[in-house]
């Protein structure tokens, strides 16, 4: 099953919404990978950040259109197009950041679908977050969460953006991870999603670990391939 239908499907029941993306490795590809397929599937989709996204002159997004100012507000959304849009960072060429939320609040009525990242990780697979973070825009309809399960087995201080704990990412680890209040679901609001990226490169035994943990009430969980576009195993 394609993993951006099961999302769009589950996340967009009448094919409308805000999503915010937070949590640690595979936000910025799911955004991209989600994006595309809302487009390609007729929706008026836009791209943005509410905390900083790496450069579209570094990344590649498959925007049909890119802006980075607010003449953004002046582009009629087109059914079937994707739309990136953030500012240029004042101190960091590699970065944009995120626009005026009230700028959000307006595209967020003229598009079918925005889609946020609204978290940092530094690329590292987990997150635990601050009081700062995430950024959830007051217009989110649903949240989903990403976690790399190539962090599994490492160390926390290694794995997990906030930590400097000196345990090992494992099933006590993540059961914890879940249910702490600066975890994982941290932000959930409406319909929510939690997706383990990279189960194609794990074993069978890691994703029976998955379903033997309690997840929060009303969230979907898989266990997925965004490289892949495709979910390996529903785990609850």
């Amino acid at each position: 099953m394609l993993l951006t239908h099961f999302l769009a499907s589950t996340l967009l029941p009448e094919g409308k919404g805000f999503i915010s993306i937070t949590g640690g490795g595979g936000k910025t590809t799911l955004m991209e990978k989600l994006g595309r397929y809302l487009a390609d599937n007729g929706s008026s989709v836009l791209m943005t950040t509410t905390t900083k996204v790496a450069s579209p002159r570094l990344h590649q997004y498959g925007a049909d259109f890119i802006f980075e100012d607010e003449s953004v507000l002046g582009h009629k959304p087109e059914k079937g197009s994707l739309v990136f849009y953030a500012h240029h960072h004042p101190m960091d060429m590699k970065k944009w950041i995120a626009p005026r939320e009230e700028v959000l609040t307006i595209l967020s009525s003229m598009y079918d679908v925005v889609i946020s990242e609204a978290d940092g990780s530094r690329g590292l697979p987990f997150k635990i977050h601050t009081e700062r973070d995430p950024v959830i825009h007051p217009s989110t309809t649903a949240v989903i969460a990403v976690a790399g399960l190539w962090g599994i087995g490492e160390k926390a201080y290694s794995a997990v953006f906030g930590s400097d704990e000196d345990v090992p990412v494992d099933r006590d680890y993540l059961e914890r991870y879940v249910k702490m209040e600066e975890g994982i679901s941290k932000g959930f609001i409406g319909n929510n999603a939690i997706v383990f990226n990279g189960a194609e490169c794990v074993d069978s035994s890691v994703l029976d670990m998955l379903m033997s943990i309690v997840y929060p009430e009303n969230t979907i969980v898989v266990a997925a391939s965004e490289k892949e576009d495709k979910i390996i195993r529903i785990i609850a």
